[in-house]
């Protein structure tokens, strides 16, 4: 499978390892020079676009019209949200993941904004945590 993931961090730098690791092709486009050259580094085998995920310029340099799922990872709601719109409306990627950071942002996160699958990890952990207490 062939992913595209806008946003190196800690989430999209653990998220590309996994992937590699189970033989996905990936790509990461991260905005930070600095973290872009620690992706080429830490991650061997991805390929890293620094740039503006929002951008439909940058996204097609990564290659987004040849790509299975986009996984928006940002820090930022709003940013995650316009990506996944622009894989699944402007360039036909046949899924679309999101990270919800707010977990009060999570309403906007449906298939009609472009999202096929949203991942809050505030209220993944906490439910977690409450089922761990039972």
């Amino acid at each position: 499978m062939r992913v595209l993931i806008v946003g190196g961090g800690q989430v999209g730098s653990y998220l590309a390892a996994l992937l590699l690791e189970q033989r996905h092709t990936v790509t990461i486009i991260e905005t930070h020079e600095a973290a872009t050259a620690a992706l080429r580094r830490t991650v061997p085998g991805v390929t890293v676009i620094q740039g503006n995920g929002t951008d439909p310029d940058v996204l097609e340099m990564a290659g987004i019209r040849n790509v299975d799922l986009v996984a928006a990872v940002t820090g930022t709601d709003a940013t995650n949200l316009v990506i996944t719109s622009l894989a699944r409306f402007a360039f036909n990627v046949p899924k679309a993941v999101a990270r919800v950071n707010n977990p009060h942002n999570s309403w906007m996160f449906i298939p009609e904004m472009g999202v096929d699958l949203a991942l809050n990890q505030a209220d993944v952990l906490a439910r977690l945590i409450t089922q761990a207490m039972l």
